[in-house]
């Protein structure tokens, strides 16, 4: 096995040469120095503080890590730079590193670095290197500390599970951001004398284009990208330099981990772990069979009486972490992945899995993906974002959300009692992941945050004196339908009466105070997703509006408002 440069003394152990490459220029040694040397001029850092390290390219980000390891800081490393990641950093870092990004370097401090480069400070084994935090999937991002020799350990585990390819240039999808692209897009590289490159590629005719420029090269990624794979571009061109792809963030399917390795022509090593554990499992999945998962070199396996993962490894804080997932073990090390405990929810009074909802309605052929939650308003309810095959888009479509959603009710009333099916679905194009490959469940839960819908759509209206015609659609989203009722919503009587009144007055242009209904029929319910007719007339000697919904079903509701 290669022996691994320490991360604690980097600087001083990597030999000159090329570390990167951007777009379109490489990145040596020498030109990183001279960016470790800026950060060390300006920022006003004391040793023992958190600083908050963001930026997109990874030799930047490179720098301003090795200036705070330099300074004695602890570097925060957030998952993104949106206002409300830093209001929630603020309380809890000294300061943000890119603020200081305009500043001017003095010309006496800037030729005092140069001439102390090359004299870099080595840090101790059990210095808090890193503060990252989890992806915020399942809730609130929690904050990890990590040493020197935690990191470390994981990198020496890696290492000695698959020492070779170190000529081969890193290329990713994901972000440095997160604990998964910053241990094997930037760390392991470092560590190994790999280069990578900085910048993080979205789609896969960039992959296609940057492997081209290599003689090897390894590929990062996650399962929302390898998912995507264009299968139209030409990959023979580019397979034979691919040494082999890595996947995190979630288990991968095996059709995408099997078409990508064909088109490739490379192992697709899944990597399972969390940002508190670090990497601690991996499998190459193939047919026909679900193939477990192998602890890496250095972890030890078990399972709690719950049958949850137990790990026990030199990387941890604390050398013992219990895992959220439960696992079904098959031989020493080796084990099936089940369901997270903390996707067990109880929805009145009843408990369900919200990972086996996922799974039962992606058995459906409308299905490409989907993610169950929990939505908290009036009740407790079953929520679900899904992201439809051509089939499910041509049927929503064809027959509108509605009666997709019954299509797919009917298939989970087969499983699940009907308390627990999903009451609110959003279908998307594609599912919200962020930079790592995660979908935090803050863009998850916003989809089903909006503004009350209390009124119909109209298609059209025609008026005349004291006259008015509308055709409204009625949309399924109306808040008058929660409740009203469970598994067969129609709309209210009194809301109709409600529609009359508000448009008769809009568009008749009468005054005068509700005095009391007369003749009120309610002939046939109004169901969602359907259009009506609203036929409205002002009696203004008798100070009545008459009303009518009527469709080709025939009357709906009809009856007169009076007004005094």
């Amino acid at each position: 096995m290669s022996t691994l440069l320490p991360l604690s003394d980097w600087l001083n152990a990597v030999p000159q040469g090329v570390i990167a490459y951007t777009a379109n220029r490489s990145v040596s040694k020498a030109d990183l120095e001279r960016r470790v040397i800026f950060w060390l001029s300006v920022l006003p850092a004391e040793r023992g503080q958190h600083w908050a390290v963001y930026h997109q390219d990874s030799a930047e980000f490179l720098a301003m890590l090795l200036a705070l390891w330099q300074l004695g800081c602890t570097a925060s490393v957030p998952g993104d730079d949106r206002p409300v990641t830093r209001e929630r950093l603020r309380l809890k870092v000294t300061g943000f590193v890119t603020d200081f990004s305009d500043h001017l370097v003095p010309d006496e401090l800037a030729q005092l670095n140069e001439i102390e480069r090359g004299n870099w400070l080595t840090l101790a084994d059990d210095f808090p290197a890193l503060e990252i935090y989890t992806s915020g999937s399942t809730g609130e991002p929690k904050a990890i500390l990590k040493t020197f020799a935690q990191l470390d350990s994981e990198l020496a585990a890696l290492e000695a599970l698959w020492p070779d390819d170190h000529e081969a240039v890193v290329i990713s999808t994901v972000t440095h951001q997160h604990f998964y692209g910053l241990i094997f897009r930037l760390l392991w590289p470092l560590a190994r004398g790999q280069r990578f490159e900085t910048e993080q590629w979205q789609y896969t005719e960039d992959l296609f284009s940057r492997g081209l420029r290599y003689q090897s090269f390894t590929l990062v990624s996650t399962p929302s990208h390898l998912g995507r794979f264009n299968t139209s571009i030409n990959w023979s061109e580019v397979a034979p330099r691919c040494c082999s792809v890595l996947s995190s963030a979630a288990p991968l399917k095996r059709r995408d981990s099997l078409l990508v390795a064909q088109l490739l022509k490379a192992p697709v090593r899944e990597i399972y772990g969390s940002s508190e554990t670090g990497a601690i499992a991996w499998r190459v999945q193939s047919e026909p069979y679900d193939v477990a998962w192998q602890a890496l070199p250095g972890v030890q396996l078990s399972q709690t009486e719950n049958s949850l993962l137990v790990v026990t490894a030199d990387q941890l804080s604390d050398r013992t972490f219990e895992m959220s997932d439960r696992v079904e073990f098959v031989a020493d090390g080796m084990f099936h992945l089940g369901e997270r405990i903390d996707s067990i929810v109880k929805v009145e009074g009843k408990r369900v899995s919200l990972t086996e909802v996922e799974r039962v309605v992606q058995q459906s052929h409308l299905i490409e993906n989907a993610k169950a939650l929990i939505i908290s308003r009036k009740r407790v309810e079953v929520a679900l974002v899904a992201e439809l095959t051509e089939i499910g888009r041509q049927t929503l479509a064809l027959l509108g959300k509605r009666k997709l959603q019954q299509q797919l009710k009917q298939h989970l009333q087969n499983f699940f009692e009907p308390v627990l099916l999903p009451r609110r679905w959003r279908f998307v194009t594609q599912m919200p992941y962020n930079a790592q490959g995660k979908l935090p469940m803050d863009s998850l839960q916003t989809m089903f945050v909006t503004q009350a819908i209390k009124w119909p759509e109209l298609v059209s209206q025609t008026v005349t004196d004291k006259q008015a015609n509308l055709v409204c659609r009625i949309p399924a989203e109306l808040i008058y339908f929660d409740g009203h009722f469970a598994g067969n919503p129609i709309l209210p009587g009194i809301v109709q009466v409600h529609w009359a009144e508000h448009y008769g007055r809009q568009l008749l242009n009468f005054i005068g105070q509700f005095d009391r209904l007369e003749v009120i029929k309610f002939q046939q319910v109004i169901f969602p997703e359907t259009t009506v007719n609203l036929a409205l007339e002002y009696h203004q000697e008798k100070g009545k509006l008459s009303f009518r919904f009527y469709s080709d079903k025939g009357v709906h509701s009809s009856g007169r408002i009076c007004f005094s």
